[in-house]
């Protein structure tokens, strides 16, 4: 089931909601969504178009595509969140650059060189890693992006599974009669499986493993042919393929349920499910255009460590929440970590005796897996990869969870996941969270999030907005009414110069000449922008919020 439709919203509204002075009286019987939409600026021959709309327990999200010249601009749009409580937080993403007079035929526009340039969206399907790409029209690619990331009656079933792994559960390390010998069981590994009930359901004498959350499929090699069985308990030992099956469908389901007691039932839609796939390949991933999960043999079987399972159950979460933006190296590096971050903290309620590492039995053989206790600082410690930034944010979140406990961290996550954006930054996303807690939580656990933050590098110590700042040659006065909509901010400056505005993604949102400034507050949309001044030949920079 699908909860993506396609709405054009055009910003034609009828002479009867405006007057000479602006704003008629019959704009009070807009809709919450129809007031913020018209609300916004948008750059010339542009609307909206709805792409998605999901609910969390504190807000509807809506996600509006730009469409510029009757293209859709790839990765650039609007968020609005509206609140139970009758607020909304607009997250603005609309570029303002024009349209290429070189590259003109595709369907679709792309950033790139200070222009929009068509592009021609092209899948290229690859049985280990299938991917798009942003083509334009004399061949070059633009960007080229992995697509992998999703009648009977309810009963129980009894199955013995790893919790969640050997390793962990044993409280081993690595080696003697804990490795994997290319499948082969023996005493001490069969001694960490343990019964789990589980739902499943049943039809006259056949129990089948399906839920609501998942139901398993033969995707891609090597086969698979068990997906039901003749008796209601389950007992495999790791040397048969049966046992994948099991320790998979146990871990979701588990997960599944108490995601769903959070609230956010709306992202646990059925997954389809292979975990013998890739033809052997050691890796694993999810697809949101079909909704699949796969779990490769390489190395150590990957369905077998509970905490693989996991990360790429949330990487479904992450996506059915906010669709189609995991683009840029520390967008990337956040996806990773936050699936890091609820593995480990689901392998955590059960034990804690590999609390450092993620992956710790198949993060073995033929990889190191991944820590979750780094020390590096932001921005200066980036490595400036998908994998080499994730333990950054992942250890943020894990230092989160240790201080306000595991409920209230997932519930923070998965709020987050909502407001996910194209090319967001760790800093940007850590005020996100920031901001759900004093908005959704009433600031209940502020202190230890902002401490947590600000010991990574991501926010700083102590910030706040003040009412006069001097930012060297540039004077910005009436901060704190702009922010709260109640006042016009003002800029003072030595001499005349032109100062610039940008949104939060680096987007120019206006222009202005002069030694005294003025920004009008119902013209700018509620979030961060960042204002620029050149004044005899030296740029001063400083941070706003709407």
């Amino acid at each position: 089931m699908s909860f993506i439709k396609y709405i054009l919203i055009c910003f034609c509204f009828s002479a009867m909601y405006m007057t000479s002075k602006g704003q008629h009286s019959s704009y009070k019987h807009l809709s919450q969504e129809e007031q913020v939409l018209h609300s916004l600026i948008l750059p010339e021959n542009t609307t909206l178009k709805k792409t998605y709309t999901v609910s969390s327990p504190f807000a509807t999200h809506i996600t509006y595509a730009q469409v510029t010249d009757k293209k859709e601009v790839v990765n650039h749009g609007v968020k609005i969140h509206l609140k139970a409580n009758g607020k909304h937080v607009v997250q603005n993403d609309l570029t303002f650059l024009p349209a290429s007079a070189t590259y003109v035929n595709g369907e679709s526009w792309f950033v790139n060189n200070d222009e929009l340039q068509a592009v021609t969206i092209i899948r290229v399907d690859d049985i280990r890693d299938p991917y798009k790409q942003l083509v334009r029209e004399d061949g070059y690619v633009l960007q080229e992006q992995s697509i992998h990331k999703f009648a009977k009656k309810d009963t129980t079933l009894f199955a013995q599974v790893f919790m969640v792994n050997p390793i962990n559960s044993a409280a081993k390390a690595y080696g003697g009669v804990f490795v994997d010998a290319n499948d082969q069981t023996n005493s001490s590994l069969d001694s960490q499986m343990v019964w789990q009930s589980v739902k499943a359901q049943f039809d006259n004498d056949t129990f089948f493993l399906a839920s609501d959350f998942l139901t398993f499929e033969d995707i891609s090699s090597p086969a698979d042919s068990f997906f039901y069985t003749f008796s209601d308990s389950l007992s495999y030992t790791r040397d048969q393929q049966a046992f994948e099956l099991v320790n998979v469908y146990y871990h979701i389901n588990a997960m599944g349920e108490y995601v769903d007691s959070l609230g956010y039932a709306e992202l646990t839609q059925q997954l389809r499910v292979d975990v013998h796939a890739f033809g052997g390949w050691d890796n694993s991933a999810y697809t949101p255009v079909e909704h699949t999960l796969q779990f490769g043999e390489g190395g150590i079987d990957d369905a077998e460590d509970g905490e693989v399972v996991i990360h790429e159950f949330t990487h479904s979460l992450s996506e059915l929440a906010s669709p189609n933006n995991t683009i840029g190296t520390e967008r990337m590096a956040m996806e990773e970590g936050a699936c890091d971050y609820l593995a480990k903290a689901y392998s955590r309620s059960i034990n804690d005796n590999t609390p450092d590492k993620v992956f710790s039995w198949d993060g073995n053989e033929t990889w190191n897996g991944f820590q979750i206790n780094t020390n590096r600082l932001y921005p200066g410690g980036l490595k400036n990869s998908k994998d080499g930034d994730r333990d950054m944010w992942s250890s943020a979140l894990m230092c989160a969870h240790d201080y306000i406990g595991r409920k209230a961290m997932d519930s923070l996550l998965l709020e987050h996941f909502y407001y996910q954006g194209a090319n967001t930054t760790m800093a940007q996303m850590a005020q996100i969270i920031l901001d759900i807690d004093s908005l959704d939580f009433n600031k209940r656990y502020y202190s230890s999030l902002k401490q947590c933050y600000v010991d990574a590098g991501f926010v700083q110590r102590g910030a706040s907005i003040k009412d006069n700042e001097d930012f060297g040659a540039l004077k910005i006065l009436n901060q704190l009414a702009f922010a709260q909509g109640t006042g016009n901010l003002r800029f003072q400056l030595p001499q005349s110069a032109k100062v610039s505005v940008y949104s939060a993604m680096g987007q120019l949102v206006s222009t202005h000449y002069g030694r005294a400034i003025t920004l009008d507050k119902t013209t700018f949309t509620p979030g961060l922008y960042v204002i620029r001044a050149e004044i005899d030949g030296k740029q001063y920079n400083a941070k706003i919020i709407r």
